[in-house]
């Protein structure tokens, strides 16, 4: 097998003028390239990207962190970080934390263990909660989160605007005549989700519409316990139409209307968040609001990929606008 030095000899270079060829980070004069290049080509000769990583302290590889598995919105997100990532020379690391925080100090410190070179962080929790938590990991490896702002942390941050989302869609139920407006949402607080009931709040005051509390539930994520929280909305208010703040829970929603008897969307309308794939197969199909979530996990691999390979790379908020998909839920 070849080495190097074999590769500097036949060029009649030094072995360092050999590896800022393969590099690609130094001047070479295009003489001496081409008969490193031609020399390389002849030998046969392949870098040992193991000890070129180990060098620099690098291991061409990212990790992701999710809540969990069953919200097929990751599922999507994943499959195109992956992709990305492996076009750049990435392997994707995934875990899940279950929402468990300690979970997730064991696992950064573990993959910060082992030289990952980058983090992305996919959290229902805010940014905030975890600052100096952040701050620390930002310390060692490049950080950006998904679905929420970075709020002014030193990492960067991909996300939908969720507040206008939602006001989207209350615009458009009010256009279809609705004034008695129910919203679905999770028990504990959620940046991404606080962002959506915030865009409820003020559209539905917008439009000038009461706000009560009895046209607000909260459940878990989730098909089941929405299904259940919608019971409970239903039975006692007489909304004329559900917010959901996800699809799944959209899905519940939706599946407890039709078992009770309700003609959707003539006795009731019922929108969701995200636009996953199986919003347009259920019956009737889900209005909700589309994020471009590809668009998303690409920008998000690439803004982590370019400060991975170069710490002064800045931190940015890529702020992605949401699209109302109108379909016969309402």
């Amino acid at each position: 097998m070849s080495t190097i030095r074999d590769v500097a000899k036949m060029a009649g270079v030094s072995t360092a003028t050999v590896s800022r060829v393969l590099n690609n980070n130094d001047y070479v004069n295009e003489h001496t390239k081409a008969l490193v290049l031609k020399a390389i080509k002849k030998l046969n000769y392949s870098p040992s990207y193991l000890a070129q990583n180990m060098r620099a302290r690098k291991t061409k590889s990212l990790a992701v962190l999710i809540p969990d598995f069953t919200n097929i919105y990751y599922t999507k997100l994943l499959n195109k970080i992956e992709r990305v990532g492996r076009e750049e020379g990435y392997i994707t690391v995934v875990c899940t934390t279950e929402v468990d925080f300690e979970r997730e100090r064991e696992y950064v410190d573990e993959l910060i263990r082992r030289q990952l070179d980058g983090i992305i962080f996919c959290w229902y929790k805010g940014a905030q909660e975890y600052r100096s938590f952040l701050i620390k990991v930002a310390q060692r490896v490049p950080v950006l989160i998904m679905d929420q702002p970075s709020g002014g942390l030193p990492i960067s941050a991909v996300y939908t605007d969720g507040f206008e989302g939602i006001r989207l869609v209350i615009e458009h139920l009010v256009n279809k005549g609705h004034s008695r407006i129910g919203m679905i949402k999770p028990m504990s607080s959620y940046s991404s989700v606080d962002m959506r009931s915030a865009g409820f709040i003020s559209a539905m005051k917008e439009h000038g519409l009461c706000v009560r509390d009895e046209w607000t539930v909260e459940s878990t994520f989730g098909v089941e316990n929405a299904y259940e929280a919608t019971g409970r909305l239903l039975n006692r208010s007489d909304v004329t139409a559900v917010v959901a703040v996800d699809d799944l829970m959209a899905i519940g929603a939706l599946q407890y209307a039709l078992d009770k008897g309700y003609t959707v969307p003539e006795d009731i309308a019922i929108t969701g968040f995200d636009d996953i794939p199986i919003a347009s197969y259920v019956s009737p199909k889900l209005t909700t609001v589309a994020q471009p979530i590809e668009e998303m996990a690409k920008a998000a691999t690439k803004q982590l990929i370019r400060k991975m390979e170069n710490r002064r790379v800045k931190n940015r908020d890529l702020v992605f606008a949401p699209k109302l998909v109108v379909r016969d839920s309402t």
